[in-house]
């Protein structure tokens, strides 16, 4: 055999097999991108939140345990010093005394996701409530940080519940 085409050969058959190896490694790095899943958008956020407060029977302390990363750092720590007021008082209603997520005592029997505004970081999410007929709507407020969609406040045909959660607290005797 001939020792130039053996050469070229060997020098061929690198330059394939360098070839598949890139080909390779750009399949295994398009598998990661494809596999690597897509934040949530604020809709996808508030619908698992209703789901599992649903799923749970509606009970609000316990889905706020569960669920409490959803809440942005300044409504959890509203939602959290109504939650010690109300243990430190347990023979009376102190703080809250409805479910935040439903804006009601009962339980509800269906709700429906929808988007109202979405701007950059920012976005309002509404919940249609219904219990057997009567129809409640909230609206969630939600801002981005990072990749995750946290929830500011919940605005009811009432107000807001950052606002009550603040003259609830202002109301509360102070220890001396």
């Amino acid at each position: 055999m001939n020792p130039g085409i053996r050469h070229r050969r060997s020098r061929t058959h690198r330059i394939v097999r360098a070839g598949w190896v890139l080909a390779a490694a750009a399949a295994v790095q398009g598998c990661r991108a494809a596999a690597k899943p897509a934040s949530p958008d604020a809709e996808s956020v508030v619908n698992a939140l209703y789901q599992d407060h649903f799923a749970q029977e509606q009970n609000w302390s316990a889905t706020y345990r569960r669920q409490r990363a959803l809440f942005a750092p300044e409504l959890a720590a509203l939602l959290d010093a109504d939650d010690r007021a109300a243990a430190a008082n347990a023979d009376e209603v102190v703080g809250l005394d409805f479910d935040p997520l439903t804006d009601a005592q009962e339980m509800m029997t269906r709700f429906q996701v929808a988007p109202i505004a979405h701007e950059g970081d920012e976005a309002t999410v509404g919940v249609l409530l219904l219990l057997d007929t009567a129809r409640t709507n909230v609206r969630l407020d939600l801002t981005r940080s990072g990749a995750r969609w946290r929830v500011t406040n919940i605005r009811y045909a009432h107000g807001d519940l950052a606002s009550l959660l603040r003259r609830l607290a202002a109301d509360r005797p102070r220890d001396p």
